[in-house]
């Protein structure tokens, strides 16, 4: 047979075996995706560019500087928590973690990084916030907002996972900074840190806001322990609006002297 005819058919049954494997790839991981009904993830945390920020303009006093230091280096420390199964999840700081020599920062950084417990139910498209505020323990429950994210092929691995760039821009979420999120489309479900849920196609490995930026450091999918998400009954519950209009009340409060 002449040497062009053999390379011929070599290319085609290359071709032919090369499009057999990336089928059974993609059958092995869609498989493997839709057998993860539950999981957990531990978030760290880092506060770098809060302190730079904090300082960037020179201007900032050495008191100033050392509280903005103080406070990254003790978000160092941090660690949240994301359990899930395949409709609700909760995400929290790890209980009983002290992150510093002062009750005060311990308290400071972690209203930073996380206003309270998140409570999310896909199904429901409802989220439940618990949160304290002087003294009293607040339950704001609110509907799912879907958030607008721009979709990108830019990749990179966290921990075993192939993740892709997601882009909130700042118009959506009146920060100072568009929202990044590093994706995970093989863990197919749409959890993440705080309140980023139910709009990206793969759990949220990575979130960089610009007070704080979470990077999952363990990830344990189907664990033998069944996940089960004791959502909080018997509580008064109250909408976002309820609650911000109380804090106003507190603050004319504050600000009378009362």
């Amino acid at each position: 047979m002449p040497d062009f005819l053999s390379g011929i058919l070599f290319n085609k049954n290359m071709k032919k075996y090369i499009l057999v494997y990336l089928s059974f790839a993609s059958l092995v991981t869609n498989v493997l995706s839709a057998q993860i009904v539950s999981g957990k993830v531990w978030y760290n945390v880092s506060m770098e560019d809060f302190y730079k920020d904090g300082v960037k303009d020179g201007r900032a006093s050495p008191e100033l500087d050392r509280m903005f230091r103080m406070t990254a280096d003790a978000a160092n420390n941090i660690q949240l928590e994301l359990l899930f199964n395949q409709e609700q999840s909760i995400f929290q700081h790890q209980k009983g973690l002290s992150i510093s020599d002062y009750e005060e920062l311990d308290e400071l950084v972690k209203m930073l990084t996380s206003d309270g417990t998140y409570y999310t139910d896909i199904k429901d498209g409802t989220q439940l916030l618990q949160t304290f505020y002087e003294g009293r323990e607040y339950n704001i429950e609110s509907e799912i907002e879907k958030q607008d994210w721009t979709l990108t092929k830019e990749k990179k691995q966290i921990g075993k996972f192939l993740c892709y760039k997601a882009i909130l821009d700042k118009s959506n979420t009146g920060l100072n900074e568009d929202t990044i999120a590093w994706y995970a489309p093989e863990i197919p479900v749409s959890f993440g840190p705080v309140d980023f849920v139910g709009s990206l196609p793969g759990l949220i490995l990575e979130l960089k806001l610009p007070i704080a930026t979470y990077t999952a450091s363990k990830v344990e999918l189907n664990p033998k322990k069944e996940v089960i998400i004791n959502w909080p009954t018997d509580i008064e519950t109250m909408t976002e609006e309820e609650y911000k209009s109380e804090g106003d009340k507190v603050k004319a409060q504050l600000d009378g002297g009362w």
